[in-house]
């Protein structure tokens, strides 16, 4: 797991809002800080946080590691900026079709991201990446629940619940996902193999699990994607529809008391 808030306070606020100072005096600058953190991106997209170093991504650029310290003053902040870019590339919310479908566009959105950028599920979120995209989208499902009456300390457990959700759903999603290449074995053959195993040893012995089972608890909403993939997709929709679902009890009760 990376953790954020490792880097010097100044230099990161300061890459974060400001992006790179203007050189004082000498040639422009090579490279814009853009590119730097793009790179970084696609090479945790390819290798995971733990593998990229500022030494890798110094040759991914084409330029040496002294030079690349003097965009980025190491590996810690470099990750915050890497959260806060991907954060700029998500649509923010909207309540123009109401505060439920914000919220779902939200998760939905945030899963894609996770689907996209694996390696953001290892950068630990206890402590927040204070970058203006971050916030913005932080500010954009703060106002989706504001003005229904709600308590404010409410609206904000409200958001990092739905968060933590879409996180830990993502984790699930994201681990089919990467099942066949870290196993080499699809869906259909672990099952293929351990399906009649699990059957001798089962032998009527769990009738709940036999029943609902055989009522249709495990299918799945479609065949065309790898069987846990889809699983791990359909229980997100679920999920999410039942928080969505809580939500709007507690948005209703919040009306009525006022």
């Amino acid at each position: 797991m990376e953790y954020a808030g490792r880097g010097d306070a100044v230099r990161t606020m300061a890459l974060l809002w400001d992006g790179l100072p203007a050189p004082q005096r000498g040639p422009r600058q090579r490279l814009d800080l853009p590119r730097i953190v793009d790179t970084a991106i696609a090479e945790a997209d390819r290798a995971g946080p733990s593998a990229l170093s500022m030494r890798s991504l110094a040759q991914a650029l084409g330029i040496g590691a002294a030079s690349l310290y003097t965009y980025v003053p190491g590996k810690a902040e470099l990750l915050e900026l890497m959260v806060d870019r991907v954060a700029g590339t998500q649509p923010l919310p909207s309540a123009a079709r109401g505060w439920q479908t914000g919220l779902r566009d939200l998760a939905e959105s945030d899963l894609a991201n996770y689907r996209a950028h694996p390696w953001l599920l290892q950068i630990a979120t206890s402590r927040t990446v204070f970058g203006p995209h971050v916030i913005a989208r932080y500010e954009a499902a703060l106002a989706l629940l504001d003005g229904h009456d709600l308590p404010a300390l409410d609206i904000a457990n409200h958001i990092a619940t739905l968060d933590s959700y879409t996180r830990g759903a993502a984790a699930t999603v994201v681990e089919a996902e990467q099942a066949f290449s870290h196993t080499g074995n699809t869906d259909d053959e672990w099952w293929t193999a351990r399906a009649p195993l699990l059957d001798e040893r089962l032998n009527n012995r769990f009738p709940h699990l036999t029943a609902l089972a055989t009522r249709g608890a495990f299918t799945v909403s479609s065949t065309t994607q790898p069987y846990t993939l889809q699983r791990a997709l359909d229980r997100f929709t679920h999920g999410l529809s039942l928080l969505l679902d809580a939500l709007a009890t507690r948005v209703t009760t919040a009306k009525n008391t006022t």
